[in-house]
């Protein structure tokens, strides 16, 4: 925290997906460190400000965050004192975005061009762009995937829409450094869980626990043998502020849990963590296949970089949280 707070004094953040479940996290932690005494600003970029203060209404208290509702595939104007850090976060990766794949993939790349454009324009230097796990294409089964590491997702495949446009999103970043001399660090994520994880989509986790709380059994849609592992948000949000300030410009991190669990081994541990007494059904069928989805942290960790929050912590703060929003 002392480093966080020390690199962050003084600064004025821009901030896109800060209504998002990264920017949720993103804030939270600002919140905390401005409460402890921590000088900042921060503009946070956002669709719809107004639907997220509605269910956040202590963020309207706070004179240190400013609101820009805009689209982020549209011309940013921000007015006011020069941006000194960029955390570009805006990223949709619902079942419905991911169904229409062209708008997709022109969200992130226009996206990233306004912000990079922005980030210039106002005298940034530091940016830091929130990338993919999935830039990595299938991985290997017991391999986690290092930074250099060759693969890549398959460009033939329609479904690779959104890691391909993330692919594009780095080297956009990389040519605008050697053209305008910004920093970019770019940051691959994996898997999260915790508080704002949706209940109701395509994340296992938020699934299970879900069930767990409200219904009948706890429900694994596959054979329960992909891989996994889970950083909580609030590991997330400090380690993309630690990054964003000390990353070295230009290079790459995973960010992410090296601590791998099967998703049939993660219903059980939830079932056993919050509803010991309900069923378990598995309705994958035999020919369903299994993925590896684990990122290699060790670039990470040399910075001091860890998964500081057990599953079980993110097991119950997600439970906690779905049971206050009922």
């Amino acid at each position: 925290m002392d480093s966080l707070a020390c690199g962050l004094s003084g600064k004025h953040l821009l901030l896109t997906g800060g209504t998002g479940f990264f920017g949720k996290w993103l804030l939270a932690l600002l919140y905390k460190l401005e409460q402890q005494g921590l000088d900042i600003s921060v503009t946070v970029v956002s669709r719809d400000p107004e639907r997220f203060l509605s269910r956040h209404p202590e963020y309207r208290l706070c004179p240190w965050v400013h609101w820009l509702a805009c689209d982020i595939r549209n011309s940013l104007s921000l007015r006011g004192r020069p941006i000194d850090l960029v955390l570009h976060a805006a990223t949709d990766t619902s079942q419905h975005a991911h169904a229409q794949p062209l708008a997709l993939f022109d969200t992130v790349v226009c996206g990233v061009r306004q912000v990079l454009d922005i980030a210039v324009r106002h005298g940034a230097r530091r940016i830091l762009l929130t990338g993919s796990g999935a830039q990595y294409g299938a991985l290997h089964l017991g391999r986690a995937a290092a930074e250099d590491s060759p693969s890549a997702c398959d460009c033939t495949f329609v479904g690779s829409a959104y890691s391909e446009a993330k692919r594009v999103q780095e080297l956009m970043a990389v040519i605008y450094a050697k053209e305008f001399s910004i920093e970019p660090i770019l940051t691959r994520c994996f898997t999260f869980a915790g508080p704002g994880l949706p209940p109701d989509g395509h994340f296992a986790f938020g699934n299970f626990v879900k069930d767990a709380l409200y219904r009948d059994a706890i429900v694994i849609k596959s054979r329960g043998l992909s891989m996994r592992s889970y950083l909580h948000g609030a590991d997330l949000a400090a380690w993309l502020l630690f990054l964003l300030l000390y990353g070295r410009p230009g290079e790459a991190y995973n960010v992410g849990s090296d601590s791998v669990i099967s998703i049939s081994e993660l219903a059980q541990r939830i079932k056993m963590r919050l509803a010991p007494a309900k069923k378990l059904i598995c309705m994958g069928a035999e020919t369903a296949s299994e993925s590896y989805y684990v990122p290699n942290i060790v670039k990470a960790r040399a910075l001091g970089l860890a998964p500081w929050s057990s599953l079980d912590e993110s097991i119950d703060d997600t439970a906690r949280w779905l049971k206050s929003q009922v």
